[in-house]
């Protein structure tokens, strides 16, 4: 059984030029992990608390030298020297020692720093590639496959420029190829929306996600553009390549109402669930995330009825990888799928275990990158490991967002040669 022999801990910048964590963890046969922390900009007011030193001095109060403090002494104190068979035993010491519901004092960034670096030196110690470890640590024993891409085309809400209520808007290859041909499939058709922006004289800047931040009119137009964009690379929308959104309900959601552009007024839960059918009824949505607010449950269960049979309802900011919430919308039946972010919770095992929850409903899993993100492939080795039916990245741009989805081509290689 190895035992943990280092841990070092710095602060590093993510794609949005904010700090976060770089982890390393050693053990004793000279394995080692390195691991970096995403951040995110839409967050549920239930994931676990990311520990930020709100020090106006440095990065405006967004530095995290004191979370990077706590891995290089409680962390380091309560890990180095002991003996582990799995990531598990290290994840539930540094739950034991944090001591709060949320990971309020260590921080959920610090914590899960630590416990990428660990499951990934344990990979190595056990001389196995990362994303089958993760299958083994996971209990997945169902053959290996690369999930089916949810490219985040266009940009919106907190993602964008401001000028679009709904934060992502997807498209979705169907899958009748291997992961190389659906890339492909994505790549060309964000090439095309650049071009039918640059043809009607729209801004064609990028967003955080990498996906572009057009000055269009309403939510609708969006939409539109990746039909049209589809259909220029002679696809056939929603039999060869489907659309998805990421509505980010929270964002536009005041005093019991929902204001988007699209609406003359404000519309309450059951006037904007009927907006949303309409919408779904011209456009066959295959992913429907975040359709409301993150407390409106009865307006969940709702949409899930009305919907739910042909359009995957997903649960973000409505469950944050939070095995309460995820039990509590599983009673209700408040939606069909679940996009899986180790940092809304804090570490690898608990991840894992909403996984297996989510599952056991008989849930979609998409698992998620963030709109701060790093270098770090972690998530996509996560993505196989665990057998999550999607993998949403962002759009095929942005060194931050590539690395992932080329980490999915070596995987496919692999997995084809074994």
């Amino acid at each position: 059984m190895p035992t943990i022999s280092r841990i070092f801990a710095r602060e590093i910048l993510d794609s949005r030029s904010n700090p976060t964590i770089e982890a390393v963890v050693a053990l004793d046969d000279g394995s080692f992990g390195l691991a970096s922390v995403p951040s995110g900009s839409s967050t549920g007011m239930t994931e676990a608390s990311e520990l930020r030193d709100q020090d106006p001095n440095r990065y405006f109060g967004k530095g995290v030298l004191k979370a990077v403090n706590n891995i290089n002494t409680d962390i380091t104190k309560a890990l180095v020297g002991q003996s582990i068979d799995s990531p598990e035993k290290a994840d539930d010491i540094m739950i034991k020692l944090d001591g709060t519901p949320d990971k309020t004092r260590l921080g959920a960034n610090a914590i899960l720093g630590v416990s990428i670096a660990v499951t990934k030196a344990m990979a190595v110690n056990q001389k196995m590639p990362l994303y089958k470890y993760i299958a083994a640590i996971a209990n997945n024993t169902s053959a290996l496959f690369i999930p089916t891409p949810v490219f985040n085309m266009i940009n919106g809400g907190k993602h964008g420029a401001g000028n679009l209520d709904f934060q992502e808007f997807h498209i979705i290859p169907t899958r009748t190829g291997n992961f190389a041909s659906m890339l492909e499939t994505g790549v060309e058709i964000y090439q095309t929306i650049k071009k039918l922006l640059v043809r009607r004289g729209a801004i064609h800047s990028v967003g955080d996600e990498g996906g572009f931040a057009p000055n269009l009119f309403t939510n609708l137009d969006a939409l539109e553009i990746l039909v049209e964009s589809i259909s220029e690379c002679h696809k056939k929308p929603t039999i060869d390549v489907e659309l998805g959104l990421d509505v980010a309900a929270n964002t536009f959601f005041k005093d019991g109402h929902y204001t988007i552009k699209d609406r003359s007024s404000p519309m309450e839960t059951p006037e904007f669930i009927d907006y949303l059918r309409d919408l779904n009824n011209q456009y066959h949505l295959r992913l429907l995330e975040d359709p409301l607010d993150e407390e409106d449950w009865k307006g969940w269960t709702t949409i899930t009825s009305e919907l739910g049979a042909n359009t995957t309802i997903v649960g973000d900011d409505l469950l944050a990888t939070n095995k309460d919430r995820v039990t509590k919308a599983i009673n209700q039946k408040s939606c069909t799928g679940i996009i899986i972010k180790p940092n809304q919770i804090g570490t690898v095992h608990e991840a894992i275990e909403v996984v297996k929850q989510a599952r056991s409903a008989g849930w979609k899993i998409n698992a998620s990158h963030r709109s701060g993100e790093t270098n770090d492939s972690f998530i996509a080795d996560f993505a196989v490991g665990v057998g999550a039916d999607y993998a949403k990245f962002g759009a095929p741009a942005r060194g931050e967002r590539v690395v992932k989805y080329n980490r999915f081509l070596s995987i496919e290689s692999e997995l084809g040669m074994s």
